[in-house]
């Protein structure tokens, strides 16, 4: 494989979507873990600190009786306030009116952030200041090592959840990867199975038709070519036969051998001009030289070229009387080879003394054209196929006879009555004929 190819394939669908599902949900949690933080350190500062406010308020008030110029008072403030300072882990001062410190107890740990907290004594006028540590920081350290963890741990818990589901998401896409690949590879055989979900059955069904088409086109194509090799096989035979004879003088060159050879090399140009005659009918659109004229003599011009081919056939025609009203604008050559080939198609499935109708119906914008024959009617397992290139019936429908012709006779009237905005169909078929329908834009 090249490195463009490399290139193109990039990386594997499942593991794109396991990262993208991975971001988002870590972008979830980084968002939701900071607001959570946020919110968590806001409340846990404002209840912290108005509890701790609220006993300073406390032990403010139960000083604010003391005299506090007494000594033995003093001494019995500074025993309570030591106290406060071992429990809130602080450092305690009691400042007298004049700025004196009075009292000075605790210690701070080493390290720590401290908050301030300033409360005036009752009835006094000294102030109570303590120095109390940040107890909130140790707390929200704690709980942001614990959002990290758990962060961390859904994180890899989302990553394997991720591949998993990505990797069952992706399991029936690789799947019709891997039976594309045998396809290209030869293996017409290959076929895909959709998983739980609709759109992957509806690609497996997709590729599945597709396969089938394609196993189908190169059944038919095998089969044309070996009808192909055996339809230019014989005439080249006979031919070759026959002027090897003349040549040694077995026969001799007279008019009747001479025809004989002429008409085996007549019917090798025929089977070359009907893969000519596909060819130009896929192309139809863009040769098409369209012309107004009336159906009649469109009609009547196919008749007066098919009928030595009805005669040698000895099948009748009849055609019904179509009003010179009725006109299209079509290209003539084209239109007319498509009539030519469903005419040929029927006389060559109607057995000997029976006759082909041919019907016309007008519509406002449509004219269409049936053609009746008198066979015994198209098979159900061969009427979706009709119209395929190179599909031939094992037996002619109603004669008895192995087929002639190549299978492209109708294929090359349906792509020639495309290409000027028609359509054939298959109306009705049964024991009693076959009716195939012609639709032509009417114009006028």
């Amino acid at each position: 494989m090249t490195v463009s190819q490399e290139a193109v394939r990039g990386q594997p669908l499942g593991l794109r979507l396991a990262l993208m599902l991975s971001a988002a949900v870590l972008a979830v949690l980084l968002i939701a873990g900071l607001a959570v933080n946020r919110i968590v350190s806001g409340s846990l500062e404002q209840e912290l600190g108005a509890a701790e406010r609220d006993r300073i308020t406390v032990v403010a008030g139960a000083i604010g009786g003391v005299d506090l110029n007494a000594p033995r008072a003093l001494h019995g403030v500074e025993v309570v306030l030591r106290r406060v300072a071992q429990t809130m882990r602080g450092h305690v001062q009691l400042i007298g009116p004049d700025g004196e410190l009075l009292v000075d107890v605790g210690r701070l740990p080493p390290g720590v952030s401290t908050e301030t907290i300033k409360e005036p004594v009752p009835g006094s006028d000294a102030t109570l200041r303590i120095d109390v540590p940040r107890s909130d920081r140790a707390f929200l350290s704690i709980f942001n090592l614990s959002l990290l963890v758990a962060g961390l741990l859904a994180i890899v818990a989302v990553v394997a959840i991720a591949l998993l589901l990505s990797s069952r998401l992706t399991r029936p896409l690789r799947e019709v990867a891997a039976a594309a690949q045998r396809l290209g590879h030869g293996d017409l055989s290959a076929r895909a199975s959709g998983g739980p979900d609709r759109e992957s059955n509806e690609l497996a069904g997709a590729f599945n038709a597709m396969a089938e088409r394609v196993q189908r086109s190169e059944m038919l194509r095998r089969r044309a070519a070996s009808d192909m090799a055996h339809d230019l096989a014989t005439p080249a035979t006979v031919l070759e036969s026959q002027l090897q004879a003349m040549v040694d003088g077995v026969v001799p060159a007279d008019r009747e051998q001479l025809d004989r050879a002429r008409a085996a090399a007549g019917a090798m140009s025929g089977v070359i001009a009907q893969l000519g005659e596909l060819v130009d009918a896929e192309s139809g659109v863009l040769q098409r030289r369209p012309q107004l004229m009336p159906l009649g003599d469109l009609l009547a011009e196919v008749e007066r070229a098919i009928e030595p081919l009805f005669r040698q056939r000895g099948v009748a025609i009849a055609v019904a009387q179509v009003p010179s009203t009725v006109q299209v604008e079509v290209d003539p050559t084209q239109v007319g080879r498509a009539l030519r080939n469903v005419l040929a198609n029927a006389a060559q499935h109607s057995p000997r003394g029976a006759t082909v109708q041919v019907a016309m119906e007008a519509a406002a914008d449509e004219a269409v054209v049936r053609v009746t024959d008198a066979g015994e009617g198209i098979a159900p397992e061969d009427l979706s196929h009709v119209f395929e290139r190179f599909y031939r019936a094992d037996q002619a429908r109603g004669s008895g006879e192995p087929h002639s012709g190549s299978g492209i006779g109708l294929t090359i009237a349906r792509e020639l009555l495309a290409a000027n905005g028609g359509r054939i169909a298959v109306e009705r078929t049964g024991p009693d004929g076959t009716t195939f329908a012609i639709t032509l834009p009417r114009v006028g």
